[in-house]
């Protein structure tokens, strides 16, 4: 019997060597860095280049660059030191190298071949088993993203026939079953169903279709259900993956997921084999909310009912863009982090970030500033927060490489952990790491603008510890009054990471108010230390308007003050008072000030006064009042555009080739409106189109809309428009708008390569698809005027490829997704329309 014990022991030890239990991490404890393996480092020259050609390779964004999984162990302690816990990789499959038919390639690994073989120009799966191991080693985790919606584009059909790509490298079908049977033309594999084949589509929708021309998977089919099952249990169990992000999971009937996550054989299951008891799964379903609606919410919560145990946040992504890098009023993401605590039942399982490598990078006409106001957002709020590489080395292109020579990198490695930004992440991960309220904490918000960039001030706190946040997102100093963080008067808050915010301790008074620095943050922690506060003698009202009362003309507005040097009056909770009045220092002494409404923008308004004591130190403020503003409309110039010009300088280019294409470029009417200090915009086109569910509500166009003030010098050239402004003229201020984010920017440090600094707010843009007008309120206080008289606007269109980051490509012959009739180096601008504004 005890020799009996003795071989069971050694045998049981021999299966834990072989098989170690990996522990399954606590989620809401992680930082996850993002990695395109691609792009991220090239660690093995070997295998840059695979076909004689060379076709596949080269330091465009198109192409494969040389990033590899040897890269990845050899950077792995650069992501460490930053603070990140998980490495979520793009796909390491086996994948369509290069796709004639596009002249786009695969590198990014969503477009398989082999959905359980690893990509030749990244490694094989003892490489790829090495870097989990050398992860886990360091207590690090690894995150593979997945896709169970599409393979590359093998198989096409048009004009009613079916045909291979021939135009694919290396095959022109996946080399897996069932996969491989993509032949339609071929009866057998036509029955076997693994995709859905086009013209067989009777009720076309998004669970069905073609993506962008990717081989739709026919995810209701049990072959493929168990052939996905199979394939990525194998990552499981091969490679000791700890989770899955999981690619498109919106165009997969929901019907799919309860099965290929909780059913027999299926990921869950495969992950409790080896001990995986909380293995993560999230899926990208990219739905955005309009301000103040919470639809996105609702349908990604339901995820969580289909098995998902996690998801991206991406309303709060969105508000995160609008807010901190559009200027947008705060009051957005206030609303936004109500709805994150309202909805989904954990927060803290959301995974958070600012942006991906589907979109414009945050700081692509944005600044420094406005991205640490937003990763201190993340890195305070529950959910998990996440890093795109290259995020800590401030890059700018969406899908830039980190080594030398990679695309965009401006021939240089970029691993430096000294960089400002590294360094501020690295601060941030290691105050969240030692703070569980950032993790599991209650989310409440203490004050937050309506109407602009602005204050943001909120509070997360649990059983033991509360903190405040407080963020100015304007470029100007902004007032926050009349808040109740709900602590003990006298409290002391401690700063604990703070920027443009002195950096010392606050002592709370009931009501507080505070003025707060252009562009600042600060965290504070919440004390047990009270101090005395002493309270003022100075007083100030307002009697003589209500809050929503409405003018729709120019107003007196009086009150009261005691012991006050002087009153100034502070709309919208500027810096700059509106109005100021000298007193005596009297008790109940009156005071009285003229409001012209034209000298603001119609709609709401925010009004209150402040009153000085002996010294600039003493400060008491009115209660802020809320108005409306009724102001008539001006308009400055109708201009019609000719239909069917939308073929560029010459006349010569042509659009992209896919059918979703259709005129949206062409401009066809510009009205130029007034209202007090707003220029309305309204720019009826041939045709707008919202097929990508854009939150702006356009796609298909670019607008970039360029403003010349007639007293400045300006720019010349256009920024990556291989362009310049018409002869004589140049431009001081720039727009740039599509479906998904509207930038300004001055003519500042622009260029030919890149935009001028940016400013805020950012027009707002209004669709009326039926009429096809897309209209942009622009505040004349970003350009700097109250009167057009003798501006220059100069309005183009073109298109833009958000997944890239970049305009759409320009060739002589064309593409699916390319502009033909002009070169590379010719003016990206399909349309364009001069407006003179005269008296």
């Amino acid at each position: 019997m005890k020799k009996f014990w003795i071989v069971t022991f050694v045998y049981l030890f021999a299966v834990l060597l072989i098989f170690p239990a990996t522990k399954s991490p606590v989620w809401e404890d992680q930082i996850i860095y993002f990695v395109m393996i691609d792009r991220f480092a090239n660690g093995d020259n070997s295998n840059d280049v695979l076909t004689e050609s060379g076709i596949e390779s080269g330091n465009v964004n198109s192409k494969y660059n040389g990033g590899d999984i040897q890269g990845l162990i050899d950077q792995m302690d650069y992501i460490s030191e930053l603070g990140a816990s998980v490495i979520w990789v793009t796909p390491p499959i086996a994948n369509q190298w290069w796709d004639g038919a596009v002249n786009y390639g695969g590198y990014h690994g969503y477009w398989a071949r082999d959905f359980k073989r690893v990509e030749e120009h990244f490694g094989n799966l003892e490489l790829y088993k090495k870097f989990v191991e050398e992860a886990h080693k360091r207590n690090m985790y690894v995150i593979q993203d997945i896709v169970t919606n599409h393979t590359g584009n093998f198989f096409m059909y048009e004009n009613g026939r079916y045909f291979l790509n021939d135009q694919s490298v290396p095959t022109n079908k996946p080399t897996q079953y069932p996969f491989s049977m993509n032949d339609y033309n071929d009866p057998e594999q036509r029955k076997l169903n693994v995709y859905h084949w086009p013209s067989e589509i009777k009720d076309p929708n998004r669970y069905n279709t073609e993506f962008s021309g990717l081989d739709d998977l026919n995810t209701e089919n049990p072959l493929v259900i168990e052939a996905l099952k199979d394939s990525y249990s194998f990552w499981i169990e091969e490679a000791d993956v700890d989770g899955f992000r999981i690619d498109t999971v919106l165009y997969v009937e929901p019907e799919f997921w309860p099965e290929f996550l909780k059913g027999k054989q299926g990921i869950f299951e495969s992950a409790l084999n080896l001990g995986k008891e909380d293995f993560l799964v999230y899926g990208e379903a990219w739905l955005t909310s309009d301000p103040f609606s919470n639809n996105a919410e609702k349908e990604i919560n339901d995820f969580f009912g289909l098995g998902f145990n996690s998801m991206l946040d991406f309303p709060l992504q969105t508000d995160i863009k609008r807010v901190f890098k559009e200027g947008k009023p705060t009051s957005y993401l206030a609303y936004r982090l109500e709805q994150r605590e309202k909805i989904y039942d954990n927060p803290s399982r959301m995974i958070t970030f600012v942006d991906n490598h589907d979109m414009d990078r945050f700081l692509k006409g944005s600044d420094i500033s406005s991205l640490k106001q937003a990763l201190t957002l993340i890195f305070t709020i529950p959910g998990i927060p996440t890093i795109y590489y290259g995020t800590e080395q401030n890059f700018t292109e969406t899908r830039a490489a980190m080594f030398a020579n990679g695309f965009a990198s401006e021939g240089k490695d970029h691993y430096n952990t000294n960089t400002p930004t590294y360094q501020f992440i690295k601060e941030l991960a290691q105050l969240r790491k030692e703070t569980p309220t950032f993790r599991y904490g209650k989310v409440d918000v203490i004050f937050s603008d309506d109407l602009g960039p602005g204050p943001l001030i909120y509070k997360v706190y649990d059983e033991s510890k509360t903190y405040i946040i407080m963020m100015n997102t304007s470029y100007n100093k902004k007032h926050a009054t009349g808040m109740d963080f709900n602590v003990e008067e006298g409290t002391v808050l401690k700063p604990l990471i703070v920027n443009n915010i002195v950096n010392k301790e606050m002592v709370y008074t009931e009501p507080f108010n505070l003025f707060l620095n252009s562009k600042s943050f600060g965290i504070f922690e919440v004390s047990d230390e009270k101090r005395e506060v002493v309270k003022s003698d100075v007083s100030v009202t307002i009697n003589n308007i209500t809050d929503g009362q409405t003018f729709t003309d120019d107003f007196i507005l009086s009150g009261t003050a005691s012991n006050a040097k002087s009153v100034r009056i502070i709309v919208d909770g500027e810096e700059k008072e509106y109005a100021r009045v000298d007193l005596n220092q009297g008790m109940e002494e009156k005071w009285e000030v003229k409001i012209k409404i034209s000298d603001f923008t119609p709609g709401s308004h925010k009004i209150f006064a402040k009153a000085y004591g002996k010294t600039p130190l003493i400060v008491e403020y009115s209660k802020e009042y809320k108005v409306n503003f009724d102001i008539p409309m001006v308009t400055l110039k109708i201009v019609e555009d000719p239909a069917g010009d939308d073929k560029g300088p010459l006349g010569l280019y042509s659009y992209p080739k896919d059918s979703t294409f259709n005129s949206q470029m062409d401009i066809r009417k510009v009205e130029l409106v007034q209202i007090g200090t707003m220029l309305r915009m309204i720019i009826t086109m041939e045709n707008v189109t919202d097929i990508w569910s854009p939150p702006n509500g356009f796609d298909h166009v670019t607008f970039q809309i360029y403003f010349d003030d007639p007293n400045k010098v300006g720019a010349v050239e256009l920024p990556f428009q291989n362009a310049t402004m018409p002869e004589n003229y140049d431009w001081d201020y720039g727009m740039w708008a599509t479906g998904w984010d509207i930038y300004l920017y001055s003519s500042n440090n622009a260029g030919p390569n890149n935009f001028g600094d940016p400013i805020i707010p950012s027009p707002v843009a209004e669709v009326n698809k039926q009429e096809n007008k897309i209209t942009f309120l622009i505040p004349l206080s970003v350009l700097e005027t109250n009167d057009l008289t003798g501006w220059n606007i100069y309005i183009t269109t073109y298109d833009y490829d958000g997944i890239e980051g970049v305009f759409r490509p320009l060739t002589p012959q064309g593409g699916q997704w390319a502009f033909g009739g002009g070169d590379p180096t010719d003016p990206k601008i399909i349309d364009d329309l001069f407006i003179t504004i005269y008296k």
